[in-house]
């Protein structure tokens, strides 16, 4: 590691130290340098807690969620990870991977000392568009910090990824100059940066293989007769759900015209209903409905709204349509659903 003297036009060297010869702690320098730039571990991650208390009375060092929706457990040690780093990682992921999504509202907003739906706006805002609210910490994943990482943790970290555990290790090291100046550098060392994109591509290859086929999206459409349709749709719309709301707004949009509207149009007429008032949040909302909408007890609605996609779960939906012969028993249903909203 070098520092460049410009004015000499020379590399000066840059002397190793370790944090405590430095004398920098764990949990008061280095935990305080990652919660404030965590953009050091080498990517956008969104801080929500620290030492966060497990029942057993032990804390943990920082609780984050990337841009994908999964929670991220990240354990610091100030030198030498020791021969138990993983094991204590993975005892905190055990722990918050039961974590439903009012518990992360719930522990963000005393971390921000804000309410929940403020610390809701805030995550939604971080994580990337086409990532629904409710993927949040259906995956979790743990960040390893360490100066040096023991041959033992190395081999656990690297057999536990070979069991869909995705563990990074991150190398962080410090050095001074002759002015005493302190360097900062952070290295990821599991994955190999250079082999990152193919290693994780080939394991997340390996893990389909061998996940079960879960029924978690359908396309298939309902063949009900009028009356049972109608009761399915009532059913449906009885639900005392946040969702049912946005789903109605979104059939008036639909009923307003006989024609497709496309998705980016839907957002905004969202936004025009009142459903929020942020179009990167109707956003959201629309995803979530037309993951609704493919849902595999959902071929009532399929029956009566179709759309595009590209066939696949996950994929866009796009060019949503009330088909015609089924216009007027929607729009007496939303009717009927308005009218008992407003009693």
């Amino acid at each position: 590691m070098y520092k460049l003297d410009s004015e000499g036009k020379r590399l000066v060297k840059l002397i190793p130290k370790k944090f405590g010869e430095l004398g920098l702690s764990e949990r008061f320098d280095i935990e305080e340098w990652i919660e404030k730039s965590p953009e050091i571990l080498g990517e956008d991650l969104l801080i929500i807690y620290k030492e966060l208390p497990l029942p057993s009375g032990i804390r943990h060092d920082l609780l984050a969620v990337d841009k994908k929706a999964n929670l991220v457990v990240i354990e610091l040690k100030r030198d030498d990870s020791g021969t138990y780093v993983e094991w204590q990682a993975i005892k905190y992921v055990s722990y918050c991977s039961n974590f439903l999504s009012d518990d992360i509202f719930t522990y963000f907003a005393q971390y921000l000392k804000s309410d929940t739906d403020g610390a809701k706006h805030k995550i939604e805002d971080f994580i990337e568009e086409d990532t629904q609210l409710e993927k949040l910490n259906q995956n979790q994943r743990i960040i390893l910090l360490a100066k040096e990482f023991h041959s033992d943790v190395v081999s656990a970290v690297l057999w536990l990824r070979d069991y869909e555990v995705e563990i990074n290790c991150i190398r962080l090291q410090s050095y001074v100059d002759t002015d005493g100046d302190v360097f900062i550098t952070s290295d990821l060392i599991i994955p190999l940066p250079e082999a990152k994109d193919y290693i994780e591509k080939k394991e997340v290859k390996e893990k389909e293989a061998k996940r079960p086929i879960r029924r978690i999206f359908s396309l298939e459409k309902g063949t009900f007769n009028e009356q049972e349709l109608k009761d399915k749709l009532k059913e449906t719309l009885a639900r005392q759900t946040d969702l049912i709301p946005r789903l109605v707004r979104f059939i008036e949009i639909l009923l307003s015209e006989d024609r497709a509207f496309g998705r980016e149009e839907v957002k905004q007429k969202l936004v025009e209903k009142g459903v929020d008032s942020d179009i990167g949040h109707a956003g959201r909302y629309l995803s979530n409905l037309s993951q609704f909408l493919t849902k595999p007890d959902n071929t009532h609605l399929r029956q009566v709204i179709e759309f595009e996609t590209g066939g696949g779960y996950g994929e866009m939906k796009d060019n949503y349509h009330v088909i015609p012969e089924y216009r007027s028993l929607l729009q007496s249903l939303v009717e009927e659903y308005n009218k008992a909203s407003a009693e």
